[in-house]
């Protein structure tokens, strides 16, 4: 993993605000950050079908290349799924990849995802995402650090502007999950060079749905878990997760 530069697939309602204090202690390492743009996020427009979502992610990196051929992909949330996928179609597969408390085959065993493939919780879940009082419950859970009131603005405004946020979860269904198996085993080098960072105190995602993703591939992932981090180290831990991530890109 020998690149300075980081390739990033962010999770859902993902914006640019996020990685404000992440690219800035990454840049202090000597270390560069790309943000993959998604359709449907930050306020762009939407995708018809995962299909198109994932055409769009691939030019992104296309513009890149070759500057991020071999660059670290670092995939958290929903964007480990993304990154999945994009090699399951033989693409990505020179590059590392990182992925940070993925949201994977837990998909189809959590409750909360098997409550979001319905249309009437999206359009609830679009609704709590919205409420003041949801933002200090989820603040107080899922933060280890409470951020600023404008970080926290900016954390919200991007699921406000995410039309897309709805759609990853009606787009990867079981159905969905079981042609993802049967395209990554007819590529076994898509499973190979991963790893798996997880933060001791996530309560988004737990290491479940690792084990859950490892049975369902028939493979293994070397994993890292850092006890003191949440679910969002770039926010929380910005400095502390820069250097994480110099060392391996430096390494």
């Amino acid at each position: 993993m020998a690149s300075s530069r980081i390739v990033f697939l962010g999770g859902n309602g993902h914006c640019a605000e996020r990685l404000a204090a992440g690219r800035k202690a990454l840049a202090e390492e000597g270390v560069e950050l790309a943000d993959v743009l998604y359709p449907g996020f930050d306020g762009r427009a939407r995708a018809a079908d995962l299909d198109g979502f994932l055409r769009s992610v691939s030019d992104g990196l296309a513009a890149q290349r070759p500057r991020a051929r071999d660059s670290l992909v670092y995939a958290t949330g929903i964007g480990g799924l993304i990154a999945l996928c994009l090699r399951s179609r033989g693409e990505l597969l020179e590059a590392p990849v990182l992925l940070q408390a993925p949201v994977l085959w837990g998909l189809e065993r959590r409750l909360m995802p098997r409550l979001m493939r319905g249309r009437m919780a999206r359009a609830a879940a679009a609704r709590l995402f919205s409420s003041r009082s949801f933002h200090r419950f989820f603040v107080r859970r899922h933060f280890v650090k409470t951020p600023s009131a404008e970080a926290q603005a900016a954390f919200f405004d991007g699921y406000a502007r995410c039309g897309a946020f709805s759609d990853l979860f009606a787009w990867f269904t079981p159905g969905r999950l079981r042609q993802l198996e049967r395209d990554l085993a007819a590529c076994p080098a898509a499973l190979r060079n991963v790893a798996v960072w997880w933060g001791g105190r996530d309560r988004v995602v737990t290491p479940r749905e690792l084990r859950w993703t490892e049975q369902a591939l028939g493979t293994t992932w070397p994993l890292r878990v850092f006890p003191d981090w949440g679910h969002y180290p770039m926010i929380d831990e910005a400095v502390a997760w820069a250097r994480a991530l110099a060392g391996v890109v430096k390494a």
